[in-house]
């Protein structure tokens, strides 16, 4: 097929994009006699350049693809909702971090923004094993180029990542980190996965790649990056400063203060979502979320605590199934995920009369030797789920994570590998090591 764009007009790359719209690569361009990447793994970006635009691809170098236009062209697998509408599938990958330059590099010249500073992206349904040729392009592509009060966070997000590589810790990073921009893990995963070096240590990393979270991607395909967000983030004034500005009229108030001061009380005994609700209104959210939020995949953790710093309850995660959690890789688990990413603690704390007041509110991501700790955990989990279902670690064999019951009632059964049926469960952060954080480390 002869190109019929301009290769140096990004309007032009975009026009010509829209005649993959509601088709599969296979349904435009004749594959039959294309060998490569008949399974459903392999690099569809690069098929559409090569088949579709005409244009053999250079992934050599830290340059856009379509460089006579400042163009990188990128494709991302998204999923349909019950309700018809499309979420991302996983977070869309930018560049691959390369520890020894990145040290070197200035944010306005840097390899990230020279590459990836105007995308053009496609969307295509994820569907299960089927040929990548034979998935279909849904939604409009987009040429998508970082708005202004999200390209400052971002430029904070790579900065973070390169302090990190400079203190000798790239083998810490974590996409909990950071906000919009992650340091996404990108390797075969494995003992076997080939481990590289990094400038200002001897400890091996995993090779990790710059990408947006998810929810960051939820928010292009939804078409809300332009929206105004709660925050006032600009030059100098992160996420954190900005909330902590958010909260800092609030804070040593009481909930009954808290409550008086914007007008929201509870409805009643039952209202699970109160303090949840509480927390949106002092960041001066008028919605239901808080967009920052959504965009960074920020979790809000709301924690009361008693005078000695000791949280209700331990802290849960999503639970797993028995039959599946065999077969997992750590790094493809929920837990991996869940502990993997930036949480918002806002802790309640109760004085000395028995009232819970705003102690303080704070950023964490888990450490890497707790990730360490957690990740032993799970495994341990994996292998005696494999023996013995009902036998898996408790709180005490750990100061960091355990297993317990999350189901509904004692009726709420799944099956195991020994044939018997138990309750559902999942994994909780340590009632102590919840109580710790929040004391010593936030």
């Amino acid at each position: 097929m002869q190109p019929t764009y301009d290769i140096t007009s990004p309007q032009s790359l975009l026009d010509f994009a829209k005649g993959l719209s509601g088709k599969t690569l296979a349904e435009v361009i004749d594959m039959t006699a294309v060998t490569e990447n008949r399974s459903n793994k392999g690099d569809l970006g690069n098929m559409v350049e090569k088949y579709y635009y005409g244009f053999q691809p250079d992934n050599s170098t830290h340059l856009p693809d379509f460089q006579d236009a400042g163009v990188e062209l990128k494709t991302t697998g998204v999923l349909r909702k019950s309700d018809g509408s499309y979420k991302a599938k996983e977070r869309l990958v930018l560049t691959m971090i390369n520890y020894m330059s990145l040290v070197d590099e200035q944010w306005d010249s840097s390899s990230l923004m020279e590459k990836c500073r105007l995308m053009l992206i496609l969307f295509y349904l994820y569907e299960k094993g089927l040929p990548v040729f034979d998935r279909r392009f849904v939604l409009h592509p987009s040429l998508f180029e970082f708005p202004e009060e999200d390209l400052e966070i971002i430029r904070q997000d790579w900065e973070t990542i390169r302090r990190k590589i400079e203190d000798g810790k790239a083998h810490e990073l974590s996409e909990g980190d950071t906000y919009y921009l992650g340091a996404c893990r990108k390797g075969s995963g494995g003992p076997d996965e080939k481990l590289r070096e990094q400038p200002f240590s001897d400890v091996l990393a995993k090779s990790r790649a710059f990408s947006l979270k998810p929810s960051y991607v939820n928010r292009i395909i939804d078409g809300h990056t332009s929206e105004v967000g709660a925050f006032e983030v600009g030059a100098g004034i992160g996420i954190e400063e900005a909330t902590r500005r958010k909260f800092q009229p609030y804070l040593g108030k009481t909930v009954a203060e808290i409550s008086t001061m914007l007008n929201f009380h509870k409805k009643g005994k039952n209202d699970k979502s109160f303090y949840a609700n509480l927390t949106k209104r002092m960041l001066g959210a008028d919605t239901k979320t808080v967009p920052e939020f959504d965009k960074a995949g920020i979790e809000p953790k709301t924690v009361r605590v008693d005078r000695n710093w000791k949280p209700a309850e331990p802290m849960s995660f999503p639970g797993f199934k028995y039959m599946d959690i065999i077969h997992e890789d750590w790094e493809k688990s929920s837990f991996f995920k869940k502990i993997e990413k930036r949480f918002l603690f806002v802790i309640f704390r109760k004085d000395e009369y028995g009232e819970l007041r705003l102690e303080k509110v704070s950023y964490w991501n888990m450490p890497y030797a707790d990730r360490l700790e957690a990740q032993r955990v799970w495994e341990d989990t994996k292998r005696r789920v494999g023996i013995d279902a009902s036998d898996l670690p408790g709180s005490k064999e750990s100061a960091v994570a355990h297993v317990r019951p999350k189901g509904q009632d004692g009726k709420d059964l799944i099956p195991t590998p020994q044939g018997t049926s138990l309750g559902k469960k999942c994994f909780w952060l340590n009632r102590d090591y919840i109580a710790d954080v929040v004391q010593n480390h936030i």
